[in-house]
């Protein structure tokens, strides 16, 4: 369908184009187009990024003092939308082209047949997220191995629909058989069901109680624990945890504790009373502490106790990680700073265990899998100038390292700008929603190869429920309207004056 004559100069990476009479409806930003190579007569496909409207009767330069108000414009007025070309099929994709366009080439739309062709994938190692932003019979595929093998990134604005296509990436995931692992901080992923598939749910309260392994535990992992550490508690505290990791094959609080409770004991001259440890270690240890010292430890690992996380025999990683399952970790009832340390344990147990299965063959963690960490910029944060962030260092690990062990990684966040930059940039694969904040714009454009300055620019004009999409698991960068969930939606807005309105009648 020709809608319109190329106009102008040409360049091999745009052009310019008048709208042929009566086709103005099917012009919008968005849209794809395609015209004549000049010299071989392929068929270059281009998106429309922009729509200029001129008027010949008045030039920018006589609009500053007219009153609009009193002028009606008929005749002389058109729009001029502007081009850029992806390039002409090939058998490896859309190639660039080499020769230029001629000036007057007939502009026409492409046909729903070809953009199916060129954003096909195989069905077998594919998930369909939505359709093409203006054509809403042309759907897009994702490749599901550069998905999780090269990670990915979904970024957004909050209300612009990020949680949302989590949800729909996950509803495919599972339709492969996937494994599944998310970090969720607001309890928004628990209900998703999906037929056919299993969802297990860990939290930190009640039954179903994630049980984190205190052997798992590094002095670090303590120490973020328990904030109010002095300096001489924290060595203590390290060469405490030492001892339990030399002298026994796995300890929980209560081991720890007891160590504890023995160095006292040393410190107030009395023989120690152990099986397990060398007496004079732990004579040697008391001589380096105070009582206080020691008093205040062992009341701060009661503390940790009470939270009720930390056991001898941690919820079995063969239970969290499972063909044809989503495992959500409800954080949704813990402070950040348990949170981290949760993540950062489990995370850890995961590389850990595909590490050792995929160099040496052995333990029961066979399957790759897929981790999802929401607000991300709280467990991989950009900056760790107040304080270190236990999570990072590990998903950071993870984002360098994780194709080869078959871990995949998909950091969600609404502030793009606080993400480690590392991290960012290790996502291959990017769903990008709405973003009208002009830092998280530019860290974007800097940190991710794969996004260019137009995208940006085109940030701030998705709708709610559009994403572009980019990167190595799509065939090129395009306008994607998500499609509907088929699970239950969790985190969505309260309907604030319907509550309102609903309480004053009782």
């Amino acid at each position: 369908m020709e809608i319109g004559q190329v106009i102008g100069a040409t360049t091999l990476r745009g052009f310019r184009f008048v709208i042929k009479e009566g086709m103005e409806k099917n012009v919008k930003r968005g849209e794809f187009v395609s015209v004549k190579e000049a010299v071989t007569g392929n068929e270059i496909i281009g998106i429309i990024k922009e729509i200029t409207i001129s008027n010949e009767l008045l030039p920018d330069e006589f609009g500053r003092d007219l009153r609009m108000g009193d002028i009606v414009l008929t005749e002389g007025e058109y729009p001029v939308p502007t081009v850029k070309i992806l390039g002409y099929e090939d058998v490896n994709g859309l190639e660039l082209p080499r020769h230029g366009i001629k000036p007057g080439s007939s502009v026409e739309l492409v046909s729903d047949e070809v953009l199916k062709r060129i954003l096909k994938q195989d069905d077998l190692k594919a998930a369909c997220v939505g359709t093409v932003s203006t054509r809403e019979n042309v759907p897009v595929y994702v490749s599901i191995n550069d998905i999780i093998s090269r990670h990915c990134a979904i970024l957004a604005m909050t209300g612009s629909g990020k949680s949302y296509t989590v949800g729909v990436l996950i509803e495919e995931l599972l339709k492969k058989k996937g494994s599944l692992v998310v970090f969720d901080p607001h309890g928004e992923y628990k209900n998703i069901k999906v037929e056919g598939s299993n969802t297990v749910v860990y939290g930190v309260k009640g039954e179903t109680r994630l049980k984190i392994e205190t052997a798992s535990l590094r002095t670090g992992d303590f120490a973020n624990l328990i904030p109010d550490l002095t300096d001489p508690q924290k060595d203590l505290l390290e060469e405490t945890v030492n001892l339990a990791s030399k002298f026994y094959e796995k300890y929980d609080l209560d081991i720890v504790k007891n160590i504890l409770s023995l160095v006292y004991d040393g410190k107030e001259g009395k023989e120690p009373v152990t099986d397990t440890l060398p007496e004079n270690t732990i004579k040697e240890l008391a001589k380096k502490v105070s009582l206080s010292t020691i008093g205040a430890l062992i009341r701060r690992m009661d503390r940790l106790g009470r939270m009720g996380v930390f056991e001898m025999q941690g919820t079995p990683l063969e239970e969290i990680i499972k063909v044809n399952q989503l495992t959500v970790i409800d954080l949704s009832d813990s402070d950040e700073r348990l949170s981290e340390t949760i993540i950062a344990a489990i995370a850890r147990k995961i590389f850990d265990a595909r590490k050792l299965y995929v160099k040496d063959g052995e333990g029961n963690i066979k399957i790759p899998t897929f981790i999802i960490v929401e607000e991300a910029h709280n467990f991989a944060p950009r900056s760790t100038e107040e304080r270190k962030i236990l999570s990072r260092g590990i998903l950071k690990k993870i984002a360098r390292e994780g194709r080869k062990f078959g871990i995949g990684l998909c950091i969600v966040s609404q502030r793009p700008s606080k993400l480690d930059s590392d991290i960012l940039s290790q996502c291959n694969t990017q769903i990008i929603m709405k973003i009208v904040n002009p830092a998280d714009q530019e860290y974007i454009r800097q940190s991710v190869e794969s996004v260019t300055e137009d995208i940006v620019k085109d940030l701030p004009a998705l709708a709610r429920g559009e994403a572009i999409i980019s990167g190595s698991a799509v065939r090129l960068s395009i306008p994607v309207k998500i499609r509907t969930r088929t699970t239950t939606i969790g985190g969505e807005d309260i309907d604030i004056v319907g509550e309102w309105t609903k309480n004053s009648k009782n």
